[in-house]
């Protein structure tokens, strides 16, 4: 054993040995750390790049004229001894980002360069400090919403813009909105116009969110990407908000009088569990609530605002779409008078329609059974809920509720809770994959409008 031991010894320090032999006398490598990876310069067919050392990023923007898809690298400079694979006279197609790897010694940076038209973009629009505008950036149109007594003869607008563009007439200039009138914005050989147009309305100037669960409206579902844009377009100072803005904290539910939620009947998103305390909170600070369509499920243990946490107890349909063969509305519920009403057209029946014959319908109904256990009246419905029944369904049948009001309440010491309004009635859709004209479609838009001002009081 001892000689075995030693013979071990022995191999450990022959080893030890050749591996300091093998080394240089002075110590040093031949690993070369030392260079700079840097871009200094860059000319893409004759247009100066802007670079930026932080994020490793090169902005080109050429001409609205130039191909993206046949660009030329006229000229690059990189730090001393460095060395990159887009040399000058290297052809490439700018359509999407590009990777320049920029090498010194063993050292090495990547670089991603992006190349754009010129371009120019309203990024913000106010008129008088009050009226915000709604900026298309793709037609290149502005929306503003004013009062119906506002002076439009004498108006103030201003506005912010990309950088480097333009704007004639400029910002703060005091004009005239009685038509609309067009801006010039220019951003080098970008000179667009855009149309701003002044449109007085009823409808409240408080802030408003529609609440998506998804990053954008365009990638809504169907049925809430059409109430969606709808509101966008027509209602003054709104806005589209997604639950993961709400999640991360960089959009606060309190800036909103009022928020809508009109959600696919697909859609019981995991975001919603993960917000719910926000939504909670926003209700009993007294922030407002429309939920419609698959946002009246979540009055519930989700967004606690049921009094018997409970969401409606008939909920059917959605999953497949139908045509039509008779008009579709709903009936009021003993409420004749209340200020969702106003200004809505009855048919002969007294019932208000908002779908007419030929339109599709997913049948998706959220309603209250309030004859059934453990409500058994419109008393004990109302007792156990906390909700006032302000519509039934289209048939006359009172003990089914599709339109429902909450009421505010003192939540909180010194705060009163905000008023919530459901509607699940069938009839309540926007999206028509018929395209079927239907002369009822401004019940649907005054209802909604009359619910949008009630909620904001």
């Amino acid at each position: 054993m001892k000689a075995l031991s030693k013979s071990i010894y022995l191999s450990l320090a022959c080893m030890m040995t050749l591996a300091f032999s093998a080394c240089d006398d002075d110590n040093t490598s031949d690993m070369r750390l030392d260079g700079d990876t840097r871009i200094e310069s860059i000319t893409v067919s004759g247009y100066s790049g802007e670079i930026n050392h932080t994020d490793k990023s090169v902005a080109v923007n050429v001409a609205t004229n130039v191909d993206l898809t046949d660009l030329t690298i006229d000229a690059i400079t990189l730090s001393a001894g460095a060395t990159c694979d887009y040399t000058p006279g290297t052809h490439f197609n700018g359509i999407v980002p590009r990777a320049i790897h920029v090498v010194n010694g063993n050292v090495y940076s990547d670089y991603t360069m992006t190349v754009k038209h010129d371009n120019v973009e309203f990024l913000t629009f106010l008129i008088d400090g009050k009226y915000s505008g709604t900026i298309d950036n793709n037609a290149r149109t502005i929306i503003v919403f004013v009062p119906l007594d506002a002076d439009v003869t004498a108006m103030q607008p201003t506005f912010t813009v990309n950088e480097g563009t333009t704007v004639t007439p400029t910002s703060g200039t005091l004009l005239d909105f009685s038509s609309p009138v067009k801006f010039t914005a220019t951003q080098r050989t970008a000179v667009i116009e855009y149309t701003v147009t002044v449109i007085k309305d009823e409808m409240s100037q408080a802030p408003k969110a529609f609440v998506g669960n998804a990053s954008s409206p365009e990638q809504l579902g169907n049925e809430s990407k059409a109430a969606c844009q709808w509101m966008l377009d027509n209602v003054p100072n709104s806005r589209f908000v997604s639950l993961q803005q709400i999640l991360d904290g960089t959009v606060k539910l309190d800036d909103f009088t009022m928020i809508w939620c009109h959600f696919d009947w697909t859609d019981w998103p995991g975001q919603m569990w993960d917000t719910r305390d926000m939504f909670n909170s926003y209700w009993l600070r007294g922030g407002s609530i429309l939920a419609s369509r698959d946002g009246a499920r979540y009055i519930n243990d989700v967004w606690r605002i049921a009094r018997d946490q409970q969401s409606p107890n008939n909920m059917f349909g959605g999953d497949s779409y139908q045509t039509l063969e008779s008009d579709l509305g709903f009936t009021i519920t003993g409420h004749e008078d209340h200020a969702i009403y106003d200004g809505l057209t009855t048919d002969c029946d007294n019932r208000i329609i908002l779908l007419a014959t030929g339109c599709s319908n997913s049948n998706r109904t959220l309603q209250w059974g309030v004859d059934w256990a453990p409500y058994n009246s419109m008393a004990g419905w109302e007792e156990r809920t906390g909700a006032k029944a302000l519509a039934s369904g289209h048939d006359y049948d009172i003990n089914r509720v599709t339109i429902a009001e909450f009421e505010p309440y003192e939540a909180l010491k010194g705060f009163e809770s905000g008023r919530v309004i459901t509607i699940g009635t069938p009839a309540y859709e926007w999206y028509d994959r018929n395209g079927t004209p239907n002369p009822y479609r401004d019940n649907l838009i005054h209802l909604t409008k009359n619910v949008i001002n009630y909620l904001c009081q």
